[in-house]
């Protein structure tokens, strides 16, 4: 799974299994999944993990950024 950015036409593109999902990046939303902690990606109805530079570039790129902060464990 890779994820594509198209900063010319400013859509986010992944493929899941054997489907593909289109978004605006703008449309696009990183958020925090507490149990795996690591970032997850939803776009076109899809969701998937994300590995934090992925995350970051997809924020930088005009990504809603809805992650939360998780405190470590002690």
């Amino acid at each position: 799974m890779t994820v594509q950015l198209d900063t010319a036409t400013g859509t986010c593109s992944v493929v899941i299994g054997e489907t593909k999902h289109r978004s605006a990046i703008m449309d696009v939303r990183i958020t925090t999944d507490p149990q795996a902690r690591m970032d997850m990606l939803h776009i076109d109805g899809a969701t998937l993990h994300v590995t934090a530079e992925e995350a970051e570039h997809l924020i930088a790129a005009g990504a809603i950024d809805d992650r939360s902060l998780l405190v470590a464990d002690d």
